[in-house]
């Protein structure tokens, strides 16, 4: 991509979500079909898939030579080194109880890696905007991630990933000990609009447990352009922000690395893991450190803490 096209892809970004959030709002607060996707609970409504539809098609009405992924429809497009996320609505379930914190979320990736990142607050009609290396935007605002006071004093956020299951004492052990050592654990069920509080300085951490989606990707550039440290639990950098420590995301559009995808998979160290299946797969389950450097190491040190990590 050139200047101009990367300047498009951002328009387009933009103005896709802009659109999905309108739907959303007008629909909000209204009488919705509801469906369960599967037997976890996870929700479905005629919302998302109709702003599903919007933003793939005005994505691939410009950019036809690219991969997509999408949350209700799926994979599409043909076989590229750019590969798109789209989360349609970020947080149907406090859409369909009627609570006002929901999201859109698009990222674009070039050969495993975020270059562009998009987050619309629907209910609040905001954009935020993240190109690499260009900084994060809320409108015409830069972000930049400075909370203020003693960690133990402040408030982060607790993201997990649909497969969680509620017997999973790894993950039960570990939010109890965040509970214990800072003042509060926000827990949103809207990933989007928790990464812009982070890049925003409205949060001084966020600790990702075994996360994956579409509502993930953009959010992880936004808060990095706005100067938060992310790594995994075991402190390595990681590879789709452009790091090349462990769990780096390896992979062509003809494939990936096998045995190092197998091994990100059975190490919750993990960063990411790589998919034979398609071209450049972004993360299948990703643990997340992500804090304004100053506050960085003893978060993590209280994730490590709690898991032991060696």
């Amino acid at each position: 991509m050139n200047r101009n096209e990367w300047s498009s892809a951002k328009e387009v970004a933009v103005k896709a979500a802009w659109k999905a959030g309108e739907l959303a709002r007008e629909r909000f607060g209204g009488k919705l079909t509801i469906q369960h996707k599967d037997d976890r609970g996870d929700l479905v409504t005629e919302v998302d898939v109709q702003a599903d539809r919007l933003i793939v098609e005005d994505i691939l009405a410009v950019f036809p030579s690219h991969r997509i992924y999408s949350e209700e429809a799926g994979e599409g497009g043909a076989a590229s080194d750019w590969v798109w996320h789209v989360d349609p609505l970020d947080g149907t379930n406090n859409f369909a109880l009627g609570i006002p914190l929901y999201g859109v979320c698009i990222s674009l990736s070039y050969q495993g890696q975020i270059v562009l990142g998009v987050i619309h607050d629907s209910a609040l009609g905001l954009n935020y905007v993240a190109v690499k290396g260009e900084g994060a935007w809320q409108e015409d605002f830069k972000l930049e991630a400075k909370p203020k006071g003693p960690l133990v004093k402040s408030t982060i956020s607790w993201i997990q990933g649909h497969g969680v299951g509620k017997d999973d004492h790894k993950a039960l052990g570990l939010r109890h000990h965040l509970e214990y050592s800072v003042k509060r654990v926000l827990r949103l069920w809207a990933p989007s609009l928790t990464w812009a509080m982070l890049a925003r300085g409205d949060l001084h951490g966020v600790v990702l447990y075994n996360s994956e989606g579409e509502d993930l990707y953009a959010g992880l550039l936004l808060a990095q352009e706005a100067g938060v440290k992310v790594t995994d639990f075991a402190g390595n950098p990681v590879a789709m922000l452009g790091g090349s420590g462990a769990g780096a995301c390896r992979g062509t559009s003809s494939g990936s690395n096998a045995s190092a995808s197998a091994s990100a998979k059975e190490s919750t160290n993990a960063g990411v893991s790589t998919s034979s299946e398609v071209g450049i797969e972004m993360a299948q389950a990703v643990y997340l450190v992500a804090a304004a450097p100053e506050y960085h190491a003893e978060l993590l040190a209280f994730v490590q803490e709690a898991i032991k990590v060696e």
